[in-house]
């Protein structure tokens, strides 16, 4: 039986082949990466086993994907203040 080429593991941010020796030891899911293409899609951060989050097949530090798919409140995000509405007498 003859050799198959091109039948490695695709990178899951580039989409190219990933070899052994570029591999990242950090996996999510079935998914492979090559080390150079561990970044935060937004600000281009290295990313480890610590700081990654992934929506969508893209790949966010903690602080990017928290600013971008995190909770929506009134006074998240500074300026106001959550709190009781009733008045004390």
């Amino acid at each position: 039986m003859p050799p198959k080429f091109g039948s490695s593991e695709k990178c899951g941010s580039c989409a190219k082949s990933v070899y052994a020796a570029e591999k990242s030891p950090i996996m999510l899911g079935e998914k492979s990466f090559h080390k150079a293409c561990m970044l935060c899609c937004e600000c281009r951060k290295g990313l480890d086993s610590t700081n990654i989050c992934e929506n969508e097949s893209k790949l966010y530090c903690k602080a990017c994907y928290g600013k971008n798919f995190g909770p929506r409140i009134f006074g998240y995000s500074g300026g106001g203040v959550l709190g009781n509405t009733s008045a004390n007498v």
